[in-house]
């Protein structure tokens, strides 16, 4: 044999050799299989007929279309008007309010002039004029003044100034009448000023509606008797004489020259004569008798 043949029949036998290698491999594998492989149980004989569940068709669920809407009529709105233009403001009046004891209304800006109406409390009244500290104010048809410390006044600021009438100055009376009994006298009201007790006494219709201590004028500057009428008030005056002077002496009334009632602050020593020849109150009395009386009241003096 030659060498050609020898390797041919080596090359047979490889390929036998392989062959039945692999043979062998793919039966473990079958084997292996099998094994591996779970049994399926025999088929029954018995049929049984499984029941049918009959399932309705879904029927379609009806859309609802909603009821289309009926157009009302449009309402045609009128044209809004332009606001109107407001009127300016009407300035506040100036006025007064007469106070819980009213108040009289004077021909003239003072209690030297004649009396010519009241103005009960509450009452208003239209200011167009001032002086000093009295308001000038429009009365029944005439011009009248209030004094402002018994008012309450309201929008006064650009109130003018007014001019008043001539200050009336009473004739000094040529014959003074002599001092009355207190039953004599018939006025409404009128005071009683008696030198020897140093009291002084208001009456109104016959009745004492007040009684207090005074102090009158020593012997060498004595009080004048007789009956005298009020002629002018001050609520303060200053005041003057021989060897003295007195400002703003409070609730001053001149009932004969410069003889007067009025209050005092700078003594208090009533009861006893003291003064000038005026007759001098208590401050508190000198002022419930200015406010109670009136220019034109009667002023009886005795011993």
């Amino acid at each position: 044999m030659n060498t050609k043949d020898w390797h041919n029949s080596l090359a047979s036998l490889t390929i036998g050799a392989i062959a039945a290698l692999t043979i062998v491999l793919l039966g473990t594998l079958l084997v292996l299989w099998a094994i591996g492989r779970p049994a399926q149980a025999a088929p029954s004989t018995v049929l049984q007929a499984s029941p049918t569940l009959y399932v309705a068709p879904a029927w379609p669920t009806p859309t609802q279309v909603p009821p289309s809407a009926t157009p009302l009529p449009s309402t045609p709105v009128p044209p809004t008007a332009a606001p109107p233009t407001p009127a300016p403001p009407t300035p506040a009046s100036p006025t007064i309010v007469a106070e819980a004891d009213g108040v009289y209304v004077r021909s003239g800006p003072g209690t030297v002039f004649s009396t010519i109406g009241v103005l009960n409390p509450g009452i208003e009244a239209r200011v167009i004029g001032r002086y000093a500290d009295w308001w000038q104010i429009a009365y029944d048809g005439e011009t009248g003044w209030v004094a402002g410390w018994v008012v309450t006044a309201f929008n006064v600021d650009s109130v003018p100034e007014a001019t008043p009438p001539p200050t009336p100055v009473p004739a000094v009376p040529e014959v003074i009448l002599p001092p009355a009994e207190p039953w004599e006298i018939t006025e409404a009201r009128w005071i009683d000023v008696d030198l020897s007790e140093q009291t002084l006494t208001a009456y109104e219709n016959g009745v004492a509606v007040r009684t207090t201590l005074v102090s009158t004028g020593l012997p060498r500057t004595p009080t004048p008797t007789g009956q005298f009428r009020i002629w002018i008030k001050f609520r303060t005056d200053d005041m003057e004489g021989p060897g003295y002077y007195i400002e703003d002496v409070p609730y001053v009334m001149y009932f004969y020259k410069g003889f007067g009632l009025h209050g005092v602050t700078w003594h208090g020593n009533f009861g006893h004569p003291m003064s000038h020849g005026c007759v001098n109150l208590p401050a508190e009395e000198a002022e419930w008798l200015f406010n109670w009386a009136d220019v034109g009241t009667l002023v009886n003096i005795h011993d």
